[in-house]
């Protein structure tokens, strides 16, 4: 662009440049022929210029009229002063220099105009060329701005996408955090229950172990004793052989004598049965005219001699049949309960032990509801005799002795305990309930009537049942449905006999 401008520049120039010779040219063929001036013309009205491969021509301005117009100036001028002196040719050559460096003059300032033209051209194009360049590269700028922001909106959308996959995860695995944490409290929590029970089940095993040490050191004392009184039975023995052999020895001195005895014995014999007949004769009349309504009565009424009587609870019609005891602690005893040989089984029924079972002479149970009776007649007192294999006979004395009737379940009540049987009682005294296997009364779950067996006031299983199995001497130890009594044997102890027998507390 700039090299365009400034040929063109040039050539004005160059036109410019042209004119002014020509002028000055005319001048001096002024007094030329007309054929000249015809070619004169010619050349001044075409110009032709040749810039590199282009070629510009340029219609000059005609001189010919201003030319024609000095002369005739300049012509009559000489005319009128061809007899002037040659100074006035001097001045008109002076005037025509001036007139060239005005033309001159002119020229440098079209020129300068030109050239500043060119160069305010120039400059815009440059401007508009700069503008344009950074037009474009705004418009790439924008583009790749463009294509940036629509990438990074994708990468925007995919990180938001990973951050949401992301939060999900997290939250899965807060959730698992706080679900496994749970479960840790969780099992924290049973651990500590499960130590908990370990440590009271240490603490019991301990207690238990002590007792088995106690237990063991007692079953080596009882297995001292036991030695010693093999050793003493083996001596018995060996001195009741002897006797026996002696007795022989004399039982065969005797036999020679056997008739004589054997009519002695016979006549003793019948002797006997006369006195038997006339006593019980006497006996029978004596009570069918008295009425007693227990044992205490019949003692009163001189009957010291320990056995079975008839009395009538309650001013009962029907007599029940007892068994007095007339001699121990002053007599007067009314039994209802005796053991010493286990021929009678003592696991019965609810009725069974109301009503009664057994002999009154030998093991027998008198019956709840005649306990009921005896003991609403008046106040008792109640007796426990107790034999173990080992020859003791303690007792547990209560002066207070009542028993309810069926409807409350036959509840037990006492008072005053005294005795040699354990320093405090092994029966309940605060209104234990009576049980059997058919009819569960007492406070614990586990029915101490089929745990424990036979029929009792069993309150928890608590410290005695004198109705339990019956166990013979070498089987008594650690039995626990035995017949026991607490504070005297301990717990699985199972004794060799019992009585529980009652006399109004006045006696």
């Amino acid at each position: 662009m700039k090299q365009v401008l400034l040929g063109w520049g040039l050539m004005l120039a160059a036109g410019l440049m042209v004119t002014s010779v020509a002028g000055a040219g005319g001048g001096d063929g002024g007094g030329g022929g007309r054929g000249q001036r015809r070619g004169g013309e010619k050349r001044r009205r075409l110009h032709r210029v040749q810039h590199g491969h282009c070629s510009y021509t340029f219609i000059l301005p005609e001189m010919e009229s201003c030319q024609a117009a000095s002369t005739e100036q300049y012509g009559s001028a000489n005319v009128v002063q061809r007899d002037s002196p040659p100074l006035a040719e001097t001045e008109w050559s002076t005037q025509k220099l001036q007139h060239l460096e005005t033309t001159m003059e002119n020229n440098t300032q079209w020129l300068q105009k030109l050239e500043n033209y060119i160069q305010e051209n120039i400059k815009t194009e440059i401007v508009h060329v700069q503008t344009h360049a950074v037009h474009n590269q705004t418009a790439t700028m924008l583009e790749i701005g463009t294509n940036l922001l629509t990438q990074t909106a994708e990468q925007t959308r995919k990180l938001n996408v990973v951050e949401a996959k992301v939060l999900n995860q997290t939250s899965r695995f807060e959730i698992q955090l706080l679900e496994n944490s749970l479960s840790t409290n969780k099992l924290e929590k049973e651990l500590l229950v499960q130590t908990t029970q370990i440590t009271k089940l240490q603490d019991k095993n301990s207690r238990l172990e002590n007792k088995v040490q106690v237990l063991e050191l007692q079953q080596l004392d009882e297995l001292e004793d036991r030695r010693a009184e093999k050793k003493r039975l083996q001596a018995l023995v060996r001195t009741q052989t002897t006797a026996i052999e002696a007795l022989q020895r004399q039982l065969r001195l005797a036999s020679t004598n056997s008739s004589a005895l054997q009519r002695q014995q016979q006549q003793l014999m019948d002797s006997v049965h006369t006195l038997i007949n006339i006593v019980s004769t006497n006996t029978g009349a004596l009570l069918k005219e008295q009425r007693f309504h227990d044992c205490a009565e019949a003692y009163k009424a001189g009957h010291n001699i320990s056995g079975v009587y008839n009395i009538y609870i309650s001013n009962m019609t029907d007599s029940t049949q007892v068994f007095c005891d007339m001699e121990t602690s002053g007599g007067g005893w009314t039994l209802f309960q005796r053991r010493f040989n286990g021929n009678v089984d003592f696991q019965r029924t609810w009725k069974e032990y109301k009503l009664g079972f057994g002999d009154p002479a030998g093991e027998h149970w008198l019956g709840n509801e005649q306990v009921f009776q005896i003991t609403s007649q008046n106040q008792y007192a109640l007796r426990v005799e107790l034999r173990d294999w080992e020859g003791n006979t303690p007792y547990s004395h209560y002066d207070q002795f009542q028993l309810d009737g069926e409807k409350q379940q036959y509840r037990l009540f006492l008072r005053d305990y005294s005795g040699t049987a354990g320093e405090q009682s092994s029966l309940e005294s605060h209104g234990t309930s009576f049980s059997t296997r058919d009819a569960d009364n007492d406070n614990c779950l586990c029915k101490c009537a089929l745990m424990l067996t036979g029929g009792w006031w069993f309150d928890a299983c608590g410290l005695s049942n004198l109705n339990g199995i019956y166990y013979n001497v070498g089987h008594n130890i650690r039995k626990l449905n035995g017949i026991k009594w607490h504070h005297f044997r301990g717990p699985s102890y199972s004794l060799r006999s019992t009585t529980m027998m009652v006399r109004p507390s006045d006696f």
